[in-house]
Parts: C-alpha cells; sequence; structure tokens
C-alpha cells in the first residue's frame, strides 16, 4: 500500500528535533557502513538538470531514490523534489513524498548535529550569510542546539530580503536578531552559516576569529563558491559529509584547489573514528553537501508517524483496514 504525503504533510510528520535526531543517526550508519548512500548524479536535458540520487538503510528496512528536475534561464526558475521510498523486504513502494521540505530540514539538521558536535558550546553569537531558501531552517537548528545563544547577525544582499529575514527570526526567537554587513558579522560570530548560491566568496577568512566554527552549505556544486582559500588555510579541522561527494561537488574545495586527503567525515567524528575539536582556538570548518541517507532515514521517520496517525493520501482504491481516518482521499 502506497502512501502519498505533500510538504504540508512532512511539515506535520518531520519535527526539527525529530530531523536533528535522524540526520545524526544516517551519518553514524554511513560511518558504521550500515548504511549505502550513492552520491548526486547530474544529467542536462536542454535546459533543465536531472539530479538523481539514493541510499538503502537496512536497519529501517528501506531504500529511497530521490529526483528533482531543476530549470534554469539564467536563474533557477524551478525545483521539484520528489523521494520514493521502498521496502527493502518487499520492494514495495511505501510512500511518495513531496520533499522540498524534508530537504529543509534535513539540510538545517546536518548543520545543527555538525555544530553541536564542532562548535565551542559556549557558543554566544551566530552570522547567517543568506536569507533564502534554506537560511531561515538553518537558524532555527543551529539555535536548537546552542542553548547560550544570544545575537544572530544577518547578511543579505537584498536589503528588502534580508529586513524581512530578520522579521521573521524575531518572531521565532527570543533572541537579539540585527541586520549587520558581512564583516562585522564575521567579526562578532563563534558561530557561522552560510546558505547562499553564490560562485564568489561571501566570506572573507581574514575575518573569522580563532575559535569559530563554520557551516557552508550552499556549495554543492564544483562551479558555486562560498568560501576563500584564506579561510581554509586558517581552519584546523575541515569535515565534510561524504569525502566522495565532496571530491565531487564541493565547490568551496574544488574552486580553491584544496588538497581533500586531510578530511574528514561528520559521521566518523559522531563515531569517534576521527577526532573532533582540539582546542578552543581551532578554527573548524563543514562543508555540508546533501546525503541521499539523510533523505531516506528521514523518510522511514516520517513513513512510520504517517501509519501512526492516518495523514496522507493512498495510492489505491481503498485505505488499508487499519486505517481509522475516514477523510483520508484517494488519488
Amino acid at each position: 500500500m502506497t502512501i502519498y504525503l505533500n510538504d504540508e504533510d512532512v511539515a506535520q510528520l518531520l519535527s526539527l528535533p525529530a530531523a536533528i535526531q535522524c540526520v545524526d543517526e544516517a551519518f553514524r550508519l554511513l560511518s558504521d557502513g550500515t548504511a549505502l548512500n550513492s552520491p548526486r548524479r547530474r544529467a542536462t536535458v536542454e535546459q533543465a538538470s536531472v539530479n538523481i540520487m539514493w541510499s538503502a538503510v537496512p536497519t529501517r528496512g528501506v531504500l529511497g531514490i530521490k529526483e528533482y528536475l531543476v530549470v534554469n534561464q539564467n536563474v533557477t526558475q524551478g525545483t521539484v523534489l520528489t523521494l520514493l521510498l521502498h521496502s527493502l523486504d518487499t520492494g514495495e513502494l511505501l510512500a511518495v513524498i513531496k520533499a522540498d521540505r524534508l530537504g529543509q530540514l534535513r539540510t538545517a539538521a546536518a548543520s545543527a548535529v555538525a555544530t553541536r558536535e564542532l562548535a565551542r558550546p559556549d557558543s554566544r553569537s551566530l552570522a547567517v550569510y543568506g536569507c533564502g531558501y534554506q537560511a531561515e531552517t538553518q537558524v532555527l537548528a543551529i539555535a536548537a542546539v546552542l542553548p547560550d545563544l544570544e545575537v544572530i547577525n544577518v547578511v543579505g544582499r537584498s536589503i528588502e530580503h534580508r529586513d524581512s529575514f530578520v522579521a521573521r527570526l524575531r518572531q521565532a526567537l527570543d533572541m537579539d536578531v540585527r541586520a549587520a554587513s558581512a564583516r562585522e558579522a564575521a567579526v562578532a560570530a563563534d558561530v557561522i552559516v552560510t546558505a547562499t548560491g553564490s560562485t564568489t566568496p561571501v566570506l572573507d577568512g581574514s575575518w573569522v576569529r580563532r575559535g569559530t566554527h563554520v557551516n557552508a552549505v550552499g556549495s554543492n556544486v564544483a562551479t558555486k563558491r562560498e568560501l576563500d582559500r584564506a579561510l581554509l588555510e586558517r581552519v584546523g579541522l575541515l569535515v565534510v559529509d561524504d569525502r566522495e561527494v565532496a571530491a565531487d561537488e564541493c565547490g568551496d574545495l574544488i574552486a580553491n584547489e584544496w588538497d581533500q586527503t586531510g578530511v574528514v567525515t561528520i559521521g566518523d567524528v559522531l563515531t569517534r573514528r576521527a577526532r573532533g575539536r582540539s582546542s578552543i582556538e581551532e578554527l573548524t570548518l563543514f562543508e555540508s553537501q546533501g546525503l541521499a541517507v539523510q533523505d531516506v532515514v528521514c523518510a522511514a521517520h516520517i513513513h512510520k508517524r504517517a501509519k501512526e496517525m492516518d495523514i496522507g493520501q493512498w495510492l489505491s482504491q481503498e485505505p488499508p483496514a487499519a486505517s481509522k481516518r475516514s477523510t483520508a482521499g484517494t488519488i
């Protein structure tokens, strides 16, 4: 029996704390070799870019395939993400999940996991570069794992978008949220997140204080770049979500011609196969590309809760006998 879940369903079924727990689990499974993750594959058809990625998670009994189409005409015109969740036991298609909200939550959760592990525990100031699709959930997730966080400095190209972003965060968080220049934000920050689509650095490495932790989430294509070489040269611990994926698509490392021999994965940090922060003055960096295994562990959680709460639309004429919500639609 296959169920369809839209973005509103996902938002109801996957809380931010649950997403953080799921992504933590996904990274650990990958480090253990328990889960299998296939890097994203891209192909171009006329003006569109086709993206496909998949992961098998035997501990959850599932395999998921995520696909999306990005239509470009100088700028991105549209992206629709879908995840197909299969049973590893039977091959049955368990769920078709609209994955836009899922993608936001799991990307934010990855930064939260990395921040929890790599930032100084007493971090009080966060700088966020970007005010777009991913930035707001990034801030909310990072705030959830920094108990002493007090100040959030926001950097954005558009004054209108930046001020609207600041207003939303002020409503969501009981903190001092303010607009700042790129330099002001970096100089004051204990933790930084860059969530932009930039092809040139948005952050000058000389501005960043010793002991800062940086999450870079926007550079998941070789042609994108948020960080300069000066910052990379100051980093004491460089962490990625997956070495193979980073080597193929981490624009910050590729554009700066950075030797990736010494990078470690966040999963290995979590499982203590690699060290974490070594001192309060060490500068740490997490390069987040986004992995299918994150999506699939989250999707397994979503599917389980959907059945428990009887949420979604059944892709059949009749819902299963266990269903109690008579209003569940069929398509």
